[in-house]
């Protein structure tokens, strides 16, 4: 802001009411704005001539004393007063009196007027001995008011009682402030005679010398008491210049340092070199727990230090002086520990025992983070006023640089756990930049892939051009603002193959493509485990079809075979159709062979476990296949007294049988074959995709050195009807029965095989704890017997050559072509009939629910079940509960009438 006016014209103001209403000062010196409202002593500065102010501070002293003189024409009073009772001061007395006289003086009023004032140019129109006019033209973009002219106007009067002559007159012709381009007075005053003037002008000189010493002396004891004050002043000066030099070297700690316990040693060391201070410390409020707990601290013992570092002081603690400033943000000094209401019980006390000491709050934002606090241990010394403005000022500094440091260590903390998440997560993790560089991967990425260094790569250096140009294509479609969700299959190091989910997501800053995050699920064994249960209910959907196949071929078979039995009983044996006859029945047993591995390879053929020894049986069988192939060299690795397994003997023979066949082809008629076994513990993960519980197993691995297979055909091994031989050399049933007799047993299989390599079968089959039982063996007899038999089965022809059969060995025969029929028959006749055989697969009402509807008739019946169908589920349990026999679907005469003798009790 400009300053225009020498301070003689507010020393002037100020005298005025000093003279007059002493009482009043104060309050002349209210509201002169914040250039005098700064001032430690306003009323000192405005009195100091060589002081200068604003207009602003004149209008305002002008208009404070017309309020509290209540007169509006006060600048005039005042004016004349400065003039008339020689307040102008000594040095502008002896300038004016220089001049000799009023006409003298106005004819360089300007030249006086610059010395204390620049708001206005001063014209001298005319001048005389006794009179003069004067124009006074206001610097329009000062600011003025009507008192500026008043004011002048008094000075104007007074001037001519510096040569003691009475005031002058002062005729106003224009005013400035009453619409006038300027301010023009005519003035007025007494000419004296020569004699008198002559005298005059040789006796004012010593009047104005001795009040000019006075004055000298009064400004001598002044001039020494501003010297004291400016001492005082370079001292503070001094000690501002240390304290900013202080805070300066704080700044530039605290952008420098970014650990908080490196920050706080440097900050509070600054401190107490520069306030000289001997103790610090800092307490920072834990917003989680809200207490304030102790940080760090310097100038004491690193013992005592280490005993109360973290001590922690609750926010709700209010009569804890600490707490308290951190609540209401207002530092505290006590100057007298001992004197004070303190708890002299506090342990910070008693450890510390302070003798003086200030609080100040640390404040980011209009929140405080926390408290520092000092203490000289001195107790003549005291903590000053600008002792705490500074401790204040250095609390203000560091606030932000400490709340910065926080922010620090907690982003610290953060990264460093977020980093360990991303480090330990189960996904793949990749940053790319928008070249396709490698700027991060995670722990698992480079186990995905197999490389340990990946960082700082492009991928086209690390992955094949194929799978380079599929990553390629998901960084463009990111770059595009997209993100990518894609399943892939990539080569890794070792040559494998992994195949993942690609979840991929551009990264953006400032509308800037920076490149992508990607995180790579790894779902091979996913894949794997859902390929294995495709082919899992692949297989269970083909034997059920199977199954149907092989029920209604049974029964054509039997048909067939019922007929042949008849025929051949019906001949005598040298008749020539005999011949042709038994040929029927050899070929009828191939063909109930093949349904027995479609019964086998499907869900529904009967199953009769017993606890074996798997390295007889396979000694057995092999010696049995060894007959007919002895161009195939078999080598045995068996570990003796395995633990036994509990299996149907016939479907494994048929299993072993099937894969030295399926060897033998594949090694073209001649070849090795190594069988091995040995105990396993399987665990979880290798069962689980199999659907089978771990535990001890016993595992028989069976390896040929034939040709081997591609993938391909790996993959379909298992599936009926599948074959990669000619025509006539097989149906293609015997793995997929295989698979199917190893399952059912709650078997795994599996198979290793490239192509020249050869193939193995790993077989796993669950140990039992049961024991093995020998079990004699029966001769099979044809008998014939007597009695009456109902025969149930819904299918016409086998239900009338069954019948044919059952009188052909003397019994009589009543027939049944439903559940509903059989039991309507059996209730009339129970008392007749000796024996049910009873079918179990027809349609309406099944062999179950007729069995138990002809068991509330008469609970003691004996009946025999028939089925094309193996026994599982509602069958079997009902077979074990009632001790029932059963009888498979195709079979012989011979085996008919044993299984009914038996029944029957016929010797």
């Amino acid at each position: 802001m400009n300053k225009h006016h020498s301070c003689l014209n507010t020393r002037a103001i100020i005298e005025y009411f000093l003279e007059n209403s002493p009482e009043q000062v104060p309050n002349l010196l209210e509201g002169l704005g914040p250039e005098i409202e700064a001032l430690s002593n306003p009323q000192e500065f405005l009195m100091e001539i060589n002081n200068w102010v604003s207009s602003d501070v004149m209008l305002k002293m002008f208009d404070n004393a017309k309020q509290l003189s209540k007169d509006d024409d006060i600048a005039f009073k005042i004016g004349f007063e400065a003039a008339a009772r020689k307040k102008l001061g000594y040095v502008q007395r002896i300038i004016m009196f220089a001049y000799k006289n009023p006409r003298r003086t106005l004819k360089k009023a300007q030249t006086i007027n610059d010395k204390f004032n620049k708001n206005k140019v001063i014209e001298l129109v005319e001048t005389s001995r006794d009179r003069a006019t004067i124009r006074l033209h206001w610097l329009k973009h000062i600011p003025s008011c009507l008192d500026f002219c008043l004011y002048n106007k008094g000075i104007y009067s007074g001037i001519p009682t510096i040569w003691n002559l009475p005031p002058a007159q002062v005729i106003e012709n224009k005013c400035f402030f009453r619409g006038d381009e300027y301010c023009e007075y005519q003035l007025l005053w007494e000419k004296r005679s020569f004699f008198k003037e002559t005298l005059l002008r040789t006796l004012i000189p010593w009047r104005l010398l001795t009040s000019t010493i006075e004055e000298l002396e009064r400004d001598k004891e002044l001039l020494k008491k501003k010297f004291d004050e400016v001492h005082r002043l370079n001292v503070q000066l001094k000690e501002k210049i240390d304290q900013l030099m202080c805070l300066t070297e704080t700044s530039a700690a605290v952008l420098s340092v970014l650990q908080l316990e490196e920050l706080l040693q440097a900050t509070l060391r600054l401190l107490i070199n520069f306030a000289k201070l001997d103790r610090a410390g800092i307490f920072l409020l834990d917003n989680k727990e809200k207490v304030l707990e102790l940080q760090h601290a310097v100038g004491i013992e690193a013992d005592l230090f280490e005993k109360l570092k973290g001590y922690k002081i609750p926010l709700s603690k209010v009569d804890n002086i600490i707490a308290r400033v951190a609540m209401n943000g207002i530092p505290i000094v006590i100057h007298d520990v001992d004197r004070s209401k303190l708890n002299k019980t506090n342990i910070l006390i008693q450890q510390f025992q302070p003798k003086v000491f200030i609080l100040a709050p640390l404040t980011v934002r209009g929140k405080v983070i926390g408290v520092i606090l000092a203490d000289r241990l001195d107790p003549h010394t005291t903590i000053t006023a600008a002792d705490k403005e500074f401790v204040v000022s250095f609390a203000n500094q560091i606030a932000i640089a400490l709340e910065n440091a926080i922010l620090y260590r907690k982003l610290e903390i953060s990264e460093r756990k977020y980093r360990e998440l991303v480090e330990n997560a189960h996904e793949g993790i990749w940053i790319i930049d928008e070249h396709g560089i490698i700027k991060f991967v995670n722990r698992r990425m480079r186990k995905i892939t197999g490389y340990a260094e990946l960082e700082g790569k492009n991928i086209s250096e690390v992955f094949a051009p194929d799978n380079t140009k599929i990553f390629l294509e998901v960084l463009f479609q990111n770059l595009k603002g997209t993100s990518v969700q894609k399943e892939l299959d990539f080569t890794v190091k070792d040559g494998g193959q992994v195949s993942v989910i690609m979840s991929s997501v551009p990264l953006v800053e400032k509308d800037q493509f920076l490149g992508a995050f990607a995180m790579f699920t790894d779902i091979t064994e996913k894949k794997k485990m859902e390929k294995q249960l495709l082919q899992k209910q692949k297989m269970e959907a083909i034997g059920t079809l199977a199954g149907g196949i092989a029920h209604n071929f049974n029964n054509i078979l039997m048909n067939i075979m019922g007929l042949t039995s008849l025929a051949k009983t019906a001949l005598d044996n040298c008749h020539p159709a005999a011949a042709e006859l038994k040929h029927i029945e050899q070929e009828v047993g191939k063909g109930a062979e093949l349904t027995k591995q479609l019964l086998s390879y499907g869900r529904d053929t009967q199953h009769k476990p017993k606890a074996t020894d798997l390295n007889k049986l396979l000694n057995q069988t092999a010696e049995l296949f060894c007959r007919t192939r002895k161009e195939i060299r078999i080598v045995k690795n068996l570990t003796p007294n395995l633990p036994a397994i509990e299996v149907d003997q016939w479907q494994l023979e048929q299993v072993f049988l099937n894969l030295f066949i399926n060897a033998c082809q594949a090694m073209s008629e001649q070849g090795e074959l190594v069988l091995s076994t040995k105990e396993v513990i399987l665990q979880e993960d290798f069962c689980q995709p199999h659907g089978q519980a771990p535990g001890p197993y016993i595992h028989l691995a069976l390896t040929d050195s034939g040709i081997g297979m591609d993938a391909e055909t790996k993959a379909r091994i298992f599936e009926p009807f599948f074959t990669t031989r000619e025509i006539g050399q097989g149906a293609g049933l015997g793995l997929a029965t295989s698979y199917a007799i190893i399952k059912k047993h709650k078997g795994i299989v599996e198979v290793d095989s490239e192509p020249g390599k050869g193939t193995t079968f790993h077989i796993f089959l669950p140990v039992t704890p049961k024991s093995i039982v020998s079990e004699p063996v029966a001769e099979l007899q044809f008998v014939r017997g007597s009695g009456v038999i109902l025969l149930v089965d819904d299918e016409d022809m086998l239900r009338t050559v069954g019948a044919k059969i059952l009188e052909r060995l003397g019994y009589t025969v009543l027939q049944a072509q439903s559940g509903k029929q059989a039991i309507s028959i059996y209730q009339d006749q129970k008392d007749r009939i000796d024996l049910v055989i009873l079918d179990m697969i027809m349609p309406g009402m099944s062999g179950g629910e007729t069995y138990s509807f002809l068991k509330q008739i008469n609970p003691d019946i004996k009946v025999l079940i028939s089925s094309g169908y193996g026994l599982e589920g509602e069958g079997s349990k009902m077979i074990d509960a009632d001790h029932l026999d059963f009888i498979q679907k195709p079979y012989r005469i011979e085996v008919l009438s044993q299984k009914i003798a038996d029944i029957l009790n016929i010797n």
